[in-house]
């Protein structure tokens, strides 16, 4: 199983869409495993991490804790601050969870966290253009890169301050 992980915004439905659309077997990873959902706090589904780690299927799946399930491989988006910030803003994301979204990009914690639940498995992909994102995808899903690079933006984040 491919997961496709990210912070909120970073393209993970935009690129499940364009793999679908190129006959891949994909789902969503609410579509997996919901009932690893156990409620809502703050207009926001709880997810059972632990339950997620029994997860797995036959294809691709996307989500932002995707990483958490029995992945074969995972690749991370990741997004330039400016580009994400407009996503979410797009999203009425409000102004604190904008900001703790564009830290957690910033610091690169969903790589962190994949690469330390599949060591030696987890691809960083920088989504500013879709079709050299899906095409880096599937660059990664056919075995022609290779796993821990990563991109670093920590940078990026002083200009919100």
């Amino acid at each position: 199983m491919i997961c496709i992980t990210g912070t909120p915004g970073t393209g993970k439905s935009s690129v499940i869409n364009a793999l679908k659309s190129r006959g891949y077997t994909c789902y969503e990873m609410i579509d997996v495993a919901s009932d690893c959902i156990t409620g809502e706090e703050n207009y926001e589904k709880v997810t059972d991490t632990e339950c997620l780690k029994n997860k797995k299927v036959d294809g691709i799946v996307a989500g932002h804790l995707s990483h958490y399930m029995k992945c074969d491989k995972v690749i991370v988006l990741r997004s330039h601050l400016n580009d994400l910030e407009k996503r979410l803003s797009s999203r009425e994301y409000d102004k604190r969870k904008i900001m703790d979204n564009l830290e957690a990009e910033a610091i690169d914690l969903i790589g962190y966290e994949s690469e330390k639940l599949h060591p030696g498995n987890v691809y960083e992909v920088l989504n500013s253009d879709i079709d050299e994102t899906v095409n880096n995808v599937l660059h990664i899903i056919a075995g022609n890169a290779e796993s821990g690079g990563r991109i670093d933006l920590v940078e990026e984040i002083m200009l919100w301050y």
